[in-house]
């Protein structure tokens, strides 16, 4: 007699297929931690207002893909600021953040991952404000006028810590003193004067002006976009002759590449790469790409 051992093997398969798919009912959290060494800003620290913060943040995970990190400031009273949150998809990472201290006295600055399994990893240290910090001088620019980039009589390329503006032929000589780029498109039907600066990531500055592909120095500017919901006011714009509304204008977590939909009236705070923060009010924009763009100007000494 012939004998079949087909439905045996067949459940046997069916169970190891069943023990190899079997989700893992305790995946392992990530972890992150931050690194250490001269360059970083230590635990405990007490710092200038305006002064330089320096983060060195690691994290793994070996169960799922990281797929968020967010930064945040908590004051002793419990209020909550973040000042970064930002989402990628990575088994593991080391970044370095910069920030700089702004005034409030104390803040437990967190550092938070979490995974696809929406598992989290948190660590924290602690920052103290620097009693003896003054506000700062600024410079202060009144009127001044940018070309968009069929513009043939006003520049393009602005230096913030001068004033001085540049067309493209000089701008290219000098790509280390360039922090602010002017154009203008239409963006979803509506009419775009833009501010941006030769580091804008991701997006199309090079269409407007190819040569920035070739410069050895990209200068980042960062543009917080949040005047439609948090407008500076006109009036404490026009009192500001320190950086103290400089610094508390600005919001790291709206900083974009770039400020779109610029209009007369609007006050753009701004950082650049060198951690120089400023506003611009805009005075008049042209919706024509041969146009130009007047506005005034603050920024850090």
């Amino acid at each position: 007699m012939k004998t079949h051992f087909y439905p045996l093997t067949f459940l046997v398969v069916l169970l190891l297929l069943s023990f190899g798919c079997k989700k893992d009912e305790n995946p392992s959290p990530p972890s992150i931690s931050l690194l250490t060494g001269t360059a970083y800003t230590p635990d405990k620290s007490v710092i200038l207002v305006g002064g330089r913060i320096y983060f060195g943040i690691q994290a793994s995970d070996p169960s799922a893909n990281i797929t968020n990190l967010v930064i945040k400031k908590i004051m002793p009273n419990g209020t909550v600021k973040v000042v970064l949150d930002s989402g990628l998809n990575s088994s593991g990472f080391s970044v370095n953040e910069t920030f700089f201290q702004s005034v409030e006295e104390e803040a437990r600055w967190t550092f938070q991952v979490m995974d696809r399994n929406r598992q989290f990893a948190t660590t924290s240290l602690t920052l103290f404000k620097d009693p003896n910090s003054t506000w700062g001088g600024i410079f202060e620019y009144p009127n001044l006028i940018m070309g968009y980039q069929n513009n043939t009589q006003y520049g393009q390329f602005c230096c913030p810590a001068t004033g001085k503006i540049y067309n493209v032929d000089s701008a290219n000589l000098y790509p280390e003193l360039i922090d602010i780029v002017t154009y203008f498109y239409v963006d979803d039907n509506i009419p775009s004067p833009t501010f941006s600066s030769p580091g804008e990531l991701g997006g199309g500055i090079t269409e407007y002006y190819p040569s920035i592909d070739s410069w050895a120095t990209k200068h980042y500017t960062k543009w917080d976009v949040s005047v439609d919901t948090d407008p500076v006011p006109i009036s404490a714009y026009n009192a500001c002759h320190n950086d103290s509304l400089l610094i508390l204008a600005y919001d790291d977590v709206w900083g974009k590449r770039k400020f779109k939909w610029a209009d007369p009236g609007d006050i753009l705070p701004f950082m650049t790469a060198g951690g120089k923060k400023g506003l611009i009010r805009v005075i008049s924009a042209d919706h024509d790409a041969a146009g130009k763009i007047t506005f005034s100007m603050k920024i850090q000494q």
